[in-house]
């Protein structure tokens, strides 16, 4: 009974938008537009409807704006990274951040009375201090115009994707229809890659690109996947009350499940198994200082142990195969695998770029153009190159460090800890079943790209990126709901 009530107020929700009568009357107006440009053989103004529903659609329906990014990133084509063109924007996703931008800033400037808790919480100052310093470290730049890009670029995800959705998600139904429409989204591409690799044999150098034009490569479409699969599993508890929902996002993770496994990303595959323990952490109720603790301890170890760890590393010869257990053994071989040289390489090169430059960097976005000097002539790899154009630093801690100087670098690590303290705070201090999933959840997913992150970085695309900022937006949210609401008002459910 419980679950057809669900899915009649679903169906009705449903209803309601699709037969908003204001909608209703424009597309009838948009239609009959239509018809008239094709009699008078104005074709390439029907490119103005679409404008024109888009922008009245902008105003009365902005939540649709929000929703089609969940569902829209993972399908969002960047033409210049799969050579479709020079264009260097992700379609239509990038474009649809920039208009929650706009209406962010007018929703500030316009409303009188709207819940300004999320842009005093203290998180939200920390990720002011990393604009305002990526703002001064792009004035400092080697290369001005890049990093005023970068910083641009960094506004328009963090922007409409932390701050703006937490209005959105005031109604908590939505975050569950976001996380819905995101996996959705990951599925089909999922789905695509492993029907595409399959004509391919499922073999190892084929997995490299077969997800395109949706992904860049292999290495992204494995990060954003271990992102989604623990947010696949949260839903299908979510809908446990639902057999035909819950059946079909079993079916969603399996596909994204084998997706994973087919991308032959290591680092892929490593970031689950942390998200995986830390699950089982919360479910202990262990507290997040002996947690923090144990990440310095061991932090500590492999500073001090370092050449040790290197030299034991240097005895691993497999590398990298179709084989999986074969790719799984060859993360740690750091003799011969070249994509792991390459990552030594672009890691050498960051810490020496931080060395010429310690306080301000080179500028945020500037290191893909500035590392080929650094490059030492015994870290070359058959994938190296003698003008340092192809890629990035190839970690989420090391690019900041070489960009914006160590205060960068100690900002990025502040978000790291800071993002599990909140979610670790309001975790234990949740009553309701399903904030507590939420929260966990989050949490788990953050986790599998916070180590991800050691190896590659992806924050300044838009596939990484969406998902990232709003899962930390959903934890804020419920840590900022927990501090507002008395215990008494708060039931189990």
């Amino acid at each position: 009974m419980a679950a057809n009530q669900e899915a009649d107020r679903t169906i009705n929700k449903v209803a309601e938008i699709i037969f908003d009568q204001r909608l209703l009357y424009i597309c009838i107006g948009f239609s009959a537009l239509a018809v008239g440009l094709f009699y008078w053989d104005f074709y390439y103004l029907f490119l103005l409807p679409v404008i024109l529903f888009g922008t009245i659609v902008f105003l009365l329906r902005p939540d649709l704006i929000w929703y089609a990014i969940a569902l829209l990133t993972p399908l969002s084509i960047n033409p210049n990274d799969v050579e479709l063109g020079s264009l260097s924007l992700s379609l239509p996703a990038e474009p649809l951040l920039f208009l929650l931008v706009i209406l962010l800033i007018y929703y500030l400037v316009s409303k009188k009375e709207i819940d300004t808790s999320i842009f005093t919480h203290p998180f939200s100052l920390l990720i002011y201090i990393y604009l305002v310093w990526m703002i001064i470290t792009s004035m400092t730049s080697v290369d001005k115009l890049v990093s005023v890009k970068f910083f641009i670029a960094k506004c328009w995800f963090i922007l409409p994707t932390y701050f703006f959705s937490f209005f959105f998600i005031k109604d908590e139904n939505r975050i569950k229809i976001f996380l819905n429409l995101f996996i959705i989204g990951m599925s089909i591409v999922a789905l695509y890659n492993i029907v595409h690799l399959s004509t391919h044999n499922f073999e190892d150098k084929p997995s490299q690109w077969t997800m395109q034009p949706f992904f860049k490569d292999h290495a992204i479409l494995g990060a954003v996947l271990a992102i989604a699969i623990p947010v696949s599993f949260a839903l299908i508890k979510l809908n446990g009350k639902n057999i035909l929902t819950r059946n079909f996002f079993v079916f969603l993770t399996l596909i994204l499940i084998v997706c994973l496994i087919f991308t032959y990303s290591r680092a892929a595959w490593v970031s689950i198994i942390p998200a995986l323990l830390l699950y089982f952490i919360f479910k202990l109720r262990v507290k997040f200082r002996y947690l923090l603790a144990l990440f310095l301890v061991v932090i500590f170890y492999l500073t001090y142990n370092v050449d040790t760890i290197i030299r034991d590393l240097e005895q691993n010869k497999v590398s990298s195969s179709d084989d999986l257990i074969e790719n799984f053994e060859s993360i740690t071989n750091i003799s011969s695998d070249p994509s792991n040289l390459e990552r030594i390489n672009r890691w050498s090169c960051a810490l020496a770029m931080w060395q010429a430059k310690p306080f301000l960097g080179w500028g945020p976005g500037t290191y893909m153009f500035e590392y080929a000097p650094f490059q030492l002539a015994h870290n070359y790899t058959i994938i190296s190159t003698n003008f340092g154009d192809v890629g990035n630093a190839h970690s989420e801690y090391l690019g900041p460090l070489a960009e914006s100087g160590v205060l960068g670098f100690l900002i990025f690590l502040l978000i790291f800890i800071m993002t599990f303290y909140y979610a670790f705070r309001v975790y234990y201090k949740a009553t309701l079943k399903n904030d507590k999933i939420y929260i966990s959840t989050a949490a788990c997913a953050l986790m599998t790209y916070f180590v991800h992150g050691i190896m590659n970085n992806y924050l300044d695309t838009d596939k990484a990126s969406v998902i990232f900022w709003f899962l930390i937006a959903v934890i804020i949210y419920f840590d900022i709901k927990y501090r507002q609401l008395k215990p008494k008002v708060i039931y189990e459910q």
